[in-house]
């Protein structure tokens, strides 16, 4: 009986694992930036696919992962590329407005905690130069935003990757001669929950106008160059390090959602391969 013990566990050794189920050698992609990243490894550490050094919390990097019972693969690689990769991957952690995007929100195997640490910080504000947070055209802007109708709307239309902050009861001014509020914003989804209320908007004699970008710089220069007079695409720390960096006066006006980070399946369609 010891002997054939013995073989068996040869057998292991000599397959790296794999065939006795020790090991799966599933290859996950996750951003390569520092922030989303982190975001992602503490993603899988919630799933129990990995452990992370302790207090780390959000300035987690792959150096952090203390314990990996099941050798996955961590593949790093632009946020942005993720979701085109992912037949490629066994799954992946993508960011909400990515996989919103590409059209696979209704496939997310699994969300942050909208309580966690990370759904609280990097919720999405609106944006606007110092100084015109009581502009009337951007308290309506903000106020139609966190209505409970938008925030509804919101919940109802992202599958989970997109997640409202919670409605506010904000006033929307009286605004007698129309007036014009140019708005920058990533294509999704914060150009489609503007273009949603744009209707709303225009009942309150304000047009919006906006305009979509696909990089993470221009919309804060145009804001605070004047030629755009908010955005919408950015979280806080993201903003407060480009003001730092660029000598910027940008703040935040509202937080309307967030995007929590979704680990998605691709060759392996089910979380069930990590089970103990």
């Amino acid at each position: 009986m010891k002997k054939l013990i013995s073989l068996v566990l040869g057998a292991c050794l000599a397959l790296s694992f794999t065939a006795c189920g020790s090991s799966s050698g599933y290859q996950i992609g996750i951003p390569a930036d520092a922030t989303n990243g982190a975001r992602a490894l503490l993603l899988l550490q919630e799933q129990g696919i990995i452990t992370l050094k302790d207090g780390v919390g959000l300035a987690a990097t792959e150096r952090d992962i203390a314990e990996n019972p099941y050798n996955v693969k961590i593949v790093a690689m632009e946020a942005a590329a993720l979701p085109s990769s992912l037949p490629d991957l066994d799954f992946a952690v993508i960011n909400g407005n990515y996989a919103s995007g590409a059209g696979i929100s209704d496939s997310v195997l699994v969300t942050e905690d909208p309580e966690s640490v990370a759904a609280k910080t990097y919720g999405n504000i609106l944006a606007v130069k110092e100084g015109r947070e009581n502009d009337p055209g951007i308290q309506a802007l903000a106020a139609v935003l966190m209505s409970q109708e938008v925030q509804d709307w919101i919940a109802g239309n992202y599958d989970g990757v997109v997640m409202p902050m919670g409605a506010q009861d904000l006033t929307i001014p009286e605004i007698a001669e129309p007036v014009t509020v140019k708005v920058g914003a990533s294509p999704s989804p914060h150009a489609e929950i503007l273009e949603h209320i744009a209707p709303i908007l225009a009942e309150h004699n304000v047009t919006l106008e906006i305009t979509e970008f696909d990089d993470y710089v221009m919309p804060n220069t145009a804001v605070e160059d004047g030629s755009l007079d908010a955005n919408y695409f950015q979280h806080q720390p993201y903003l407060d390090d480009f003001n730092k960096e660029q000598g910027t006066h940008i703040v935040s006006v509202v937080t309307p959602h967030y995007e929590p980070m979704g680990l998605y399946g691709g060759k392996t369609s089910s979380l069930d391969v990590f089970s103990k």
